[in-house]
């Protein structure tokens, strides 16, 4: 039955593409459009990030919309998006950018610098609620001397101010003609998108796919495909069935481990393994309303009961690397490791419960804690707390696993509250003063609302200088901080297994992609 399920899916997924591209087409002949198929797990509410996160967006919001200075995911260098270069002085506190010209959003109308000083103003305005507001939280003011320059002046100085900027997590540039005195969270350019980037966007069919075709008048390299399909498929097994058959190109979630050994003997598709700067950890709620999680004893005692090593060989198939940083260990020049999570020591996670008077009831357990989890594209979300459960439980806690969509995340953390432990995965990184937005007190990312004024201060000195043996000594103090605390276990640093469609290169982690990061797919073409 499980079979029949998949054949099935797989059918309709290609009927539905298939009748996309012709009801859409424009060119005589509908073969000769070259379509990319992208299989995405996530379908998003919105295609704006500057105010509200979800990781479903920038899968597809990457290739619309443009930044100032962005990451290039292939070598993890920045480099200019909308900004052709750029300057410093030399207190570190005024920043020049000079945009580049003759660019155009998709309606026609101009890019200019009014477009980059409303966008910043306006994540000013809406406040700490804004999720790219970590990144503007410095700016004292922006000024426009004429219509391709751009000067940011800083309250305190900031030698990283530039990576800030380029964070993909952070905000894109919006069109101020389309945005400026509008309700902006109910604004219908939210979901029908205009940017500057490579491609831009077509039709959304929810429940099914979002079709985005190639921007002519695009500035950079590319595109080099007519369009791109985003087909949602929530299962990682129809959508790894469709690219072996042929119906997709590409999946953005990952296929389950176990799969990797068959996938590599295969020659009608591609595996690459793309290493990332990703750590999935399990979250604990620090709002002071918990009654055994708020404890730091037992925040221990669960740290040294769990086993990440079980986890990375047993669901990962030991292709991913247990933590054992407080931070991530691939950025070895801020990673402290002289401090170090704790060895899984089941007798001393049990004696820390004894002596902290947590007695085993009748039923078996000393309490129970509530666990939840939410579907993402990274594999092993909703799979981890199962060995999260049984771990707990040889030292007498229960624990209550519940796992939801996506889309519910944002009402049972932040609303709700009602949790112990939440799954979280996501990147820290290329430079670690991207782990700020998660442990900062009142970042919108900070879901187990964590404050420590202490490591407020030192991710703000982290910002101040600009050498990497300066900025260590602060990320250093953080850690040991964060090893007294506890706010937050990591669970594995992960690693894509990238399945795709090997008709075609210069998909971003590769290294013949041009200007990768925020602009998705705009290198990818058929070999």
């Amino acid at each position: 039955m499980k079979k029949q399920f998949v054949i099935g899916s797989t059918l309709l997924f290609l009927f539905i593409v298939l009748a996309a591209c012709s009801d859409s087409d424009t060119t005589e002949n509908a073969e000769e459009t070259d379509t990319l198929i992208v299989a995405a797990k996530l379908e998003p509410s919105s295609y704006v990030i500057n105010y509200t996160w979800d990781g479903a967006i920038p899968y597809i919001n990457r290739n619309i919309f443009s930044k100032l200075v962005a990451y290039n995911d292939s070598n993890g260098e920045v480099f200019g998006d909308l900004a052709e270069d750029w300057e410093e002085s030399d207190d570190l506190k005024t920043y020049t950018f000079n945009l580049r010209e003759n660019v155009t959003w998709h309606d026609g109308e101009p890019f200019t610098s009014a477009d980059v000083k409303w966008t910043i103003d306006s994540i000013i305005e809406t406040g700490e609620a804004a999720n790219g507001y970590p990144v503007v939280d410095n700016i004292a003011e922006v000024e426009t001397p004429d219509d391709y320059t751009v000067v940011i002046h800083l309250e305190e100085e900031s030698g990283v101010f530039v990576q800030k900027l380029a964070d993909y997590q952070g905000f894109d540039i919006l069109p101020k003609h389309l945005y400026e005195d509008t309700d902006i969270e109910d604004n219908p350019y939210n979901t029908e998108p205009i940017g500057t980037g490579p491609f831009m966007f077509e039709e959304h069919s929810s429940g099914s796919h979002v079709k985005l075709v190639a921007n002519p008048d695009y500035y950079g390299d590319g595109p080099y495909v007519d369009e791109v399909i985003f087909q949602f498929i929530p299962s990682e097994e129809t959508a790894l069935t469709a690219i072996e058959a042929g119906d997709a190109d590409l999946m953005t979630a990952s296929p389950a481990f176990a799969e990797v050994p068959r996938l590599e003997e295969l020659d009608t598709v591609a595996l690459d393994a793309d290493p990332q700067d990703i750590v999935q950890w399990i979250s604990f709620n620090m709002d002071g309303t918990r009654e055994h999680i708020s404890d730091p004893i037992v925040r221990e005692a669960i740290a040294t009961a769990l086993d990440n090593e079980e986890i990375a060989e047993k669901l990962y198939m030991d292709l991913v690397k247990p933590s054992e940083s407080w931070y991530l260990s691939t950025i070895e020049w801020a990673d402290n490791k002289s401090v170090r999570q704790p060895e899984t020591d089941i007798d001393r996670a049990n004696e820390l419960l004894d002596d902290a008077g947590y007695e085993i009831q009748d039923d078996g357990y000393r309490f129970t804690l509530t666990y939840r989890a939410f579907e993402t594209s990274i594999y092993g979300t909703t799979s981890i707390p199962t060995f999260v459960e049984q771990q707990l439980g040889e030292i007498g806690i229960n624990v209550d696993y519940e796992s939801y969509e996506w889309a519910l995340r944002t009402e049972m953390l932040d609303n709700r509250r009602d949790w112990d432990l939440a799954a979280g995965g996501g990147s820290r990184g290329p430079d670690p003063l991207f782990f700020a937005s998660f442990l900062k007190t009142g970042s919108a990312t900070n879901k187990m609302l964590y404050e420590n004024p202490e490591i407020d201060e030192l991710f703000d000195k982290g910002e101040e200088v600009s050498t990497e043996e300066e900025r260590a000594e602060y990320y250093y103090e953080i850690q040991e901080i964060i090893a007294e605390d506890i706010p937050l276990y990591n669970v594995v640093e992960y690693y894509i297994p990238r399945v795709y469609n090997p008709e075609y290169t210069g998909f971003h982690w590769q290294e013949d992609a041009v200007n990768s990061t925020n602009h998705m797919y705009n290198s990818v073409k058929r070999k």
